[in-house]
Order: C-alpha cells, then sequence, then structure tokens
C-alpha cells in the first residue's frame, strides 16, 4: 500500500464515522466522527481530539468543526464530558446512567478523559493558519484547563487527579488493580471493581470534594497529567500566537510546573514513571505504557529519556515486542498479549494500541530518537495495512482486536507524517 493509497483509506474511514446534524436535545449544529460505527456511536473528548489531527492532514474544515462540537458540549463550569450523545434515545445504556446525574437524559458523563484539546487545536492551526479559528476556540480551551486545576487538585501539588478509571483513557489498566485492593484479579472482578466505583460516585452525586474526601479511587495517573502538561504549554504558544503576552507568560510556568511534579514525584527508582494514588501519593509500581509517558514532555533532562527509552522501551523483555509498544510490559504479571472480550481478559493489559504509539513516536522525535520513532511508526503502519483500522493488535502476532473501523487508529497518517518530517 502507497503512502496516497493508506491516505485515501484513513480518510474513507473517517468519512465513513462522520455525524452531521442539528441536536434534538439542544438544537446545536454538530458534525463529529464517532470512534466506530460499531460499538461506539457517540462522541468521545480524546477521540475527537485525534479525530481532529488527523482531519488536519486530509479536511481542515472538517478537524475544525470536529473541535467547535466538543467546545459546543462545554458546561458552564469549564468541565467537557468525556462522552456525549447529541440525539435523544428512548433508552440510553446502562452506563450512561451510571455516570450521570439525570435519570432521564444522561446525554453527557461527569466524566472527563485526557486533556489533549489544547495540542489538537495547536494542529489545526498550524495546518490552517486560520487565527479566527484559533481566537474562537481558545477562550474555551482556556477554562476547560483552569476547571481541571481548580477541581482535580484536592491537595494542591499541581498534580490533578482522575476519579475513575476511564478517564485516563486506560480502562482496566492494571496498575490500578492494587487502588480496587485487588491482587492477581479475573477479568470480571476488574470489570465488577469498576462497576462498584460507578455506584459509590453515583451515589455521592459525582460531587468532587465529597469523593476527594472519601479517596475511594484517587489517582494521579501518569498519561493523564503528562498530556496535561503537555497541553498547558500548548496553551501557552497559542496563547502568543494571538498575541497575549500575559496569558502566554501564565501557562508557561505552569506547565513546567506540572512537568517537575511528575519527575519529582512519579520517578521511581528505575527509572520509570509511576501512577500515585491516595492521599498518601503511593506508588502503583505496575510497568505499562504510560510509564514511558514523560518522553512527550518538554523538559525532561536528556539522562532520564535516555534511561526510558535503552533501558525499558528497547528491551525485548519489556517492551520491544515485534509489533511495539505493549500497553503493559511483558516480564509483569498482568501481561496479557491477546484478547477476548471486556469480562474475560479485560482492556488494556497487553495488545498494542495505535493511540498509544502515536504519543511515543511524538516524544521520540521530540529528544532524537528518530530511528525507534520510525520503527514503531513502520511496524503500526504493517498492523494496519494487513488488519484494517482496528482497536488494538497482538504486539506478538499482530491479531486485529476489538471494534472495526476504529477512527483514531487513522493517527498513522500523522505518525508517517511526522518521521517524514525529522
Amino acid at each position: 500500500m502507497t503512502d496516497a493509497q493508506l491516505r485515501e483509506a484513513a480518510e474513507r474511514q473517517l468519512r465513513a464515522n462522520l455525524r452531521r446534524g442539528v441536536s434534538s436535545l439542544n438544537g446545536r449544529a454538530y458534525s463529529f466522527c464517532v470512534p466506530s460505527n460499531v460499538t461506539y456511536p457517540f462522541q468521545w473528548f480524546w477521540d475527537s481530539c485525534f479525530h481532529a489531527i488527523v482531519w488536519s492532514h486530509i479536511d481542515i474544515e472538517q478537524a475544525k468543526e470536529e473541535l467547535r462540537t466538543l467546545l459546543r458540549a462545554q458546561r458552564k463550569s469549564g468541565r467537557i464530558p468525556h462522552r456525549i450523545a447529541w440525539e435523544k434515545m428512548r433508552v440510553y445504556p446502562y452506563r450512561f446512567y451510571l455516570h450521570s446525574r439525570s435519570l432521564r437524559r444522561p446525554t453527557a458523563s461527569r466524566l472527563v478523559q485526557p486533556p489533549l484539546l489544547a495540542q489538537a487545536i495547536e494542529a489545526v492551526y498550524h495546518r490552517s493558519n486560520d487565527r479566527a479559528f484559533l481566537e474562537q476556540t481558545l477562550p474555551g480551551t482556556e477554562r476547560f484547563y483552569r476547571w481541571l486545576a481548580a477541581n482535580r487538585d484536592p491537595d494542591g501539588d499541581t498534580l490533578v487527579s482522575i476519579i475513575h478509571p476511564y478517564e485516563s483513557g486506560l480502562d482496566h489498566k492494571p496498575s490500578f488493580d492494587r487502588v480496587f485492593g485487588l491482587h492477581k484479579p479475573s477479568a470480571i472482578g476488574c470489570a465488577t471493581a469498576v462497576r462498584a466505583l460507578d455506584v459509590w460516585n453515583w451515589a455521592l452525586g459525582y460531587d468532587l470534594p465529597r469523593i476527594f474526601r472519601a479517596d475511594r479511587f484517587n489517582v494521579e495517573e501518569a498519561l493523564f497529567n503528562c498530556v496535561y502538561a503537555q497541553g498547558l504549554s500548548a496553551m501557552g504558544r497559542l496563547w502568543s500566537e494571538v498575541g497575549d503576552s500575559a496569558k502566554a507568560a501564565e501557562f508557561e510556568p505552569w506547565s513546567r510546573g506540572v512537568e517537575g511534579a511528575i519527575r519529582s514525584r512519579m520517578r521511581g527508582e528505575d527509572g520509570l514513571y509511576y501512577d500515585l494514588y491516595s492521599r498518601s501519593e503511593t506508588h502503583l509500581p505496575t510497568k505499562t505504557v504510560t510509564s514511558l509517558f514523560p518522553l512527550i514532555l518538554d523538559a525532561i533532562p536528556k539522562r532520564e529519556a535516555q534511561q526510558l527509552v535503552r533501558k525499558h522501551l528497547t528491551r525485548a523483555d519489556e517492551f520491544w515486542t515485534p509489533f511495539p509498544v505493549p500497553t503493559v510490559a511483558v516480564d509483569e504479571p498482568s501481561f496479557e498479549p491477546s484478547f477476548k472480550s471486556p469480562m474475560r481478559s479485560g482492556l488494556w493489559r497487553g495488545p498494542t494500541w495505535v493511540s498509544t504509539n502515536w504519543f511515543l513516536v511524538h516524544g521520540l522525535l521530540k529528544h532524537g530518537y528518530t530511528d525507534e520513532a520510525k520503527h514503531i511508526t513502520s511496524r503500526t503502519r504493517q498492523l494496519i495495512e494487513k488488519h484494517g483500522f482496528r482497536e488494538f493488535y497482538h504486539p506478538y502476532t499482530g491479531e486485529a482486536y476489538g471494534a472495526p473501523g476504529f477512527g483514531w487508529s487513522t493517527l498513522i497518517i500523522d505518525m508517517m507524517a511526522a518521521v517524514n518530517e525529522a
């Protein structure tokens, strides 16, 4: 498959997943891609950010509209839900009821997802040079990051907390097992723990101060905070683009402060970075792909980046599988490279996902590891050429799993562009 053919395939997939209309709920226009026609027929926060980044290579106007649609779902507080239903349904999926305070119209969840919005806006702006778009979207985007800082940092240490595994984007990541008090859990055990947490948060009315006081699931998660720091850095650059030097000057040290907290609090003795949980900020020492995510940060020292790449990422007994990068290190007891179903094997417990590869490729390029970035991109491309845009893949055999026609796997287009420009 040539580059042009792969790009055409990505465009066909995104257009197949595209939904446009005027909401029967609030009269607002929407235009966004569902993650998959088969499994995920709604709008998801970070999926839309990924889709916009790919659209920026294919159809810049649709890229802008994807992000405008996401911002139309923003609440007065500044929060943007992790999942949005734009049309009425007679009966909503049961998780909608558990993730909402409305029993009548649970159209938007009370949860959030990794704050990738500023990065997506920056990508679209750089390919469009549309200052009007930037001026239109920056205020709402800033409100979202300020909401996170005001509402998700209960201990005031600059790191933000998630209150549910789904907020990490990595639903059943095994580092969360310990938070739930699980040891060598079954997939059903993990899913049951998540459902129990749903009921708990719902019973507390998704009141964040009450949830943090209870300290049941209070996790400063590595991926979420690295993406948060990266987003704050992007906000500084974007405010500079529109000539607001005061705001630009505020966001840059804010980003550096979060990066410093990640490095000082999350870094383990082995050089990997681990989630923290509870008010005690206890390390969750499970080696997952998010342990490598400080590679996406701007200020990580050369020696720390080198340790992540040379001592962990490129080791065959950890992350350097034939189709890298597995979401759990090979030498972890919880590593499960195959997939049966969420209730039989769990999610994000071993297979390779394109979205996390995308982050790592950009991080590797940022720190000069071009060969490693090209290798991951090449192997990811092989997965897609053979199996299509699937949700995730076996890190040894390449077997495809999960939803077909999965939108964010089109990120291969942006990965190819990035390594070609390196």
